[in-house]
């Protein structure tokens, strides 16, 4: 992390001496069979899930999905109603929420308006008792690390929200947590300043290498910061991959379409032919497909992705593509800067999204043909 910090001596709590003293190769945490009920209401079914000891692991979910469930059972602030909660192989499934040395950070940033940002950042560490010989290093270091170092006389009342998320960051390192958690910080700021975060958050968490557990309905946000995604709904992980793998080979069609456009069809038949797996759509499309599921004709379909769609002028042949080309009809145009993203309609009546270059101006009406990617579709569960 840089310069370091020797802290745990200043650490009376038994749990978090034993989370710190744990072998650095374990879990920073790890959930057993967790489930939450209110009630008659099963708001998590059993999770089992990991965040590794340096790792970036999302919740990506709707709201409602169980994600900060998972974070608030994860901090302490909620008793599961069954399952372990497991941190460097210690059990802290009963353990209070103050002794488990977890940072935290809101969408709320909650600083407080009556201390500069030095002694918003420093609290943590006057509650655990630190001397402040020690304190005023360790404070200036993580506002050197968020870029606030000159902004550490100022009020939240004369920084910006932007600034403000950095400082509740900064304040949530300060102690050097044995995980980081974080609950949608970013959802109440601009689009670019939310980039330029996301941008800033994996670069500390890279730098730190503080295991950090985010909560989000971005997907954006989600595929850019993290090692890992674990897709949520309705109470149950559907997903749990790193964010290439998840996007290119998405186990179910529902989470192929949260993370982004797919493009989906019912299947006749799945086959080999010429050593590959190819499959047939209800439209008659045939394509060499990838498998990212296993399943029978009836629970698959055929996904393709809108930029995986090859559009060219009605006679010429898509370069760089494989299968069926399909005869089609543009039905409409929207404009994206550097793209434009078109329905065409093919002859089979398979009305797909695609995205062309930008420079690509054809008027509704206008005949095309349409290739699907060499290697692209894939086929995944149909729910």
């Amino acid at each position: 992390m840089g310069k370091q910090f020797n802290m745990k001596t200043t650490r009376q709590d038994a749990a978090s001496t034993s989370q710190d003293n744990a072998p650095a190769g374990q879990n920073a945490l790890e959930m057993r069979a967790v489930t939450k009920d209110y009630g008659s209401l099963r708001v998590l079914h059993p999770t089992d899930m990991t965040v590794g000891a340096h790792e970036f692991v999302t919740l990506l979910g709707p709201s409602g999905s169980g994600k900060s469930t998972i974070l608030s059972i994860a901090a302490g602030i909620t008793a599961p109603s069954g399952g372990q909660v497991i941190a460097r192989g210690v059990d802290i499934t009963d353990t209070a929420a103050n002794a488990r040395n977890i940072g935290m950070v809101f969408q709320r940033y909650t600083l407080f308006p009556n201390k500069s940002v030095f002694d918003n950042v420093a609290f943590p560490l006057k509650v655990r008792g630190i001397p402040a010989s020690e304190k005023k290093d360790m404070v200036t270091h993580f506002l050197e690390l968020v870029g606030l170092e000159n902004q550490a006389h100022r009020f939240p009342a004369e920084i910006s929200g932007g600034q403000a998320q950095r400082v509740a960051l900064a304040r949530a390192l300060v102690f050097e947590p044995a995980l980081l958690l974080m609950d949608e910080p970013l959802g109440a700021l601009d689009r670019r300043l939310r980039q330029t975060l996301q941008e800033e958050i994996r670069r500390i968490q890279q730098e730190t290498k503080v295991p950090t557990l985010y909560v989000t309905h971005d997907q954006e946000e989600a595929m850019s910061l993290s090692d890992r995604v674990l897709i949520l709904r309705e109470g149950h992980v559907v997903a749990d991959k790193g964010p290439v793998e998840l996007y290119s080979n998405p186990p179910t069609l529902w989470s192929a379409q949260f993370l982004g456009d797919a493009n989906a069809r019912a299947l006749e038949k799945v086959f080999e032919k010429d050593g590959q797996t190819w499959a047939r759509t209800t439209c008659g499309v045939e394509s060499p497909v990838r498998k990212a599921v296993e399943g029978t004709r009836d629970d698959l379909v055929m996904l393709v992705r809108p930029e995986d769609c090859v559009v060219v002028a009605e006679g010429e042949t898509p370069a760089e593509c494989s299968g069926d080309i399909l005869p089609a009809t543009v039905r409409d145009v929207t404009f994206l800067g550097p793209f434009r993203q078109m329905h065409i309609e093919s002859d089979g009546g398979w009305t797909l999204k695609t995205l062309v270059s930008g420079d690509m101006n054809l008027a509704p009406g206008t005949r095309v043909s349409c290739g699907f990617r060499r290697g692209r579709p894939v086929l995944a569960a149909a729910d």
